[in-house]
């Protein structure tokens, strides 16, 4: 079999045990038996189940950027404010499809598995980081066509948009039960990032 798609196997099988049952309840011997490999299997790949964490939380960052961000934003730099908060308003709208179809993705990722110790709050920091290195590059190109204030620190208002996506992430996961749902969500975000940004 291909080594890339055997790891991806076993990479699935650990990221479906550690939503199902907690990342602590989970030992080796489940991940292989779930993959349907032998142990020798895992440890071609993996040194330990802390290893393969490494490779779920990697691997699912890299999902929920793919999911969110690749299906509005690929290739796409907005000329004007109305067409930067027409993105903003779909991210949006990506992140309650994401939460659907992944219900226990969002929660393990961002909530879970961030508790488990410093080193992975540590590498879902540097995973973040990709978003907000993302952002910064659009609130440049905001500033360098004028429709966004000229006096923003891109750097910074890209990390308030990181939590703008975060809040957004959060909202779809509990899923209404405070009140406010996808509808409220999107226009209230989108009327913020509007203030925050217009010159």
């Amino acid at each position: 079999m291909n080594v890339a798609k055997r790891r991806a196997e076993l990479v699935l099988a650990a990221y479906e045990l550690f939503v199902d049952r907690g990342y602590r309840a989970v030992v080796v011997a489940d991940i292989v038996a779930r993959a349907g490999v032998s142990h020798g299997t895992f440890y071609n790949y993996f040194t330990n189940k802390r290893d393969v964490l490494d490779a779920v939380i990697d691997h699912y960052f890299a999902l929920i950027r793919s999911r969110v961000f690749g299906r509005v934003v690929a290739g796409q730099r907005p000329q004007t404010l109305d067409e930067f908060c027409a993105l903003a308003a779909s991210v949006i709208d990506q992140c309650y499809e994401l939460v659907a179809a992944e219900p226990g993705l969002v929660t393990f990722i961002l909530l879970e598995a961030t508790s488990i110790d410093d080193r992975v709050a540590e590498r879902s920091i540097q995973n973040l980081t990709i978003y907000g290195d993302e952002a910064t590059e659009w609130i440049k190109n905001g500033i360098a066509l004028g429709y966004m204030d000229s006096a923003l620190d891109p750097r910074l208002t890209g990390e308030i948009l990181l939590s703008i996506l975060l809040s957004a992430l959060l909202s779809a996961v509990r899923n209404g039960s405070d009140g406010l749902d996808q509808e409220r969500v999107r226009t209230d975000l989108v009327r913020f990032v509007r203030a925050a940004l217009a010159p």
